[in-house]
């Protein structure tokens, strides 16, 4: 069966698998600039200079942080005929989004589960990305084998070389957006770039070590894991909050949960209340299971419909801007023993899971 969305297999140095993203996958980074370029403008009053400047601030805190990403994002440039700067801020639309915090936008539901949650012993990890109906044309399966690095493959967007993954130590991430009231445009590392180094990382605790030490000045959460090892890390500019299976699953999606959380204010639980009903049904689904979950069970959980449109499995409401409405773009599932990942093209009710077959997760690095 056919990948979900065009694979891009890359490898070599840092700016080589840049190079080769962006001339693989050319038409569709020039297609994401444009969205993204024209949304900023309609919804955040930013124009290409206000964003390329933004960008440019940006650059100083990527090269302190890992040259290598600031390498790849140059190769991406070159290969796609884009700016730099063009490509630095797709890769911080994220924290471009600070402009104005009320366009905020990406449910996410994340689930998990343990050995001891699971029929055979393996360790699953699983997302519905929910994002903007305008950002679906552009996706990719990016595969890269950097050299000094575990293979990484990930479901993300042409031209951001981070995102949600897998990489070939068997260690999988999945995230969700998060907004607390001392949340504020930074020059820190971004979101997306940060996820990418932690997928670089050979085991956990590295991954977990980059992700506290790495400063922010807005909140994100991920959900992290390897064979036999799930944890949920829920930061905001404050602290972090380590959050940790309970009878062996683990669910977030995009409130506060967390012990460290106390003097802050939820401010995306007011833009999207769904968050806490999508909470509720994973979170009973994966316990009312747990001790038999198998990668089927989870894509169940990941179809729910309960509270409509905005479900686990997330649906355009009619009653938002055009720019606002969201859907579930890709639902995947996680075998992070066997470093097997199933995705679907959009909504999960929608259309099959299909298994990445991809020989680079199972190559030592």
């Amino acid at each position: 069966m056919e990948p979900p969305y065009p694979v891009v297999s890359v490898g070599g140095s840092a700016y080589e698998c840049g190079l080769g993203h962006g001339e693989a996958a050319k038409g569709l980074i020039q297609s994401n600039i444009g969205y993204y370029m024209g949304y900023w403008e309609r919804n955040l009053a930013m124009d290409g200079s206000a964003v390329r400047s933004r960008a440019n601030a940006l650059e100083e805190a990527v090269a302190g942080f890992d040259g290598a990403l600031l390498e790849e994002m140059r190769g991406v440039a070159d290969g796609a005929d884009a700016n730099l700067e063009d490509i630095l801020a797709l890769n911080g639309r994220y924290e471009l989004a600070w402009a104005s915090p009320k366009q905020l936008l990406g449910g996410c539901t994340c689930l998990g589960a343990m050995p001891t949650a699971t029929k055979t012993g393996c360790t699953l990890l699983a997302q519905n990305w929910d994002y903007r109906l305008g950002a679906r044309e552009a996706l990719i399966v990016l595969d890269v084998k950097r050299e000094g690095a575990p293979a990484v493959v990930m479901l993300t967007e042409a031209g951001i070389i981070g995102h949600k993954g897998l990489n070939s130590a068997g260690l999988g991430l999945a995230i969700n957006a998060m907004v607390s009231d001392m949340d504020k445009l930074g020059n820190h590392v971004p979101f997306l770039l940060l996820c990418r180094e932690m997928l670089n990382c050979e085991g956990l605790s590295d991954a977990v070590g980059v992700f506290l030490n790495a400063g922010r000045s807005v909140s994100y959460n991920v959900m992290l894991g390897c064979g036999g090892a799930l944890l949920d890390l829920e930061a905001h500019p404050r602290d972090v909050s380590v959050l940790l299976p309970e009878a062996g699953v683990l669910a977030h999606t995009n409130h506060f949960v967390g012990p460290r959380d106390l003097g802050i204010r939820d401010e995306y639980a007011k833009m999207e209340p769904s968050t806490l009903h999508r909470l509720l049904v994973a979170r009973e689904q994966l316990l009312r299971g747990a001790g038999a979950h198998t990668e089927e069970s989870l894509m169940e959980i990941l179809r729910s419909h309960v509270g409509y449109p905005s479900s686990v499995c997330f649906h355009p409401d009619p009653r938002k801007w055009r720019d606002g409405m969201e859907e579930t773009l890709t639902s995947f599932v996680m075998n992070l023993e066997e470093r097997a990942i199933w995705a679907t093209r959009g909504p999960p009710c929608s259309g099959p899971y299909t298994r990445l077959s991809l020989p680079s997760l199972h190559v030592a690095s």
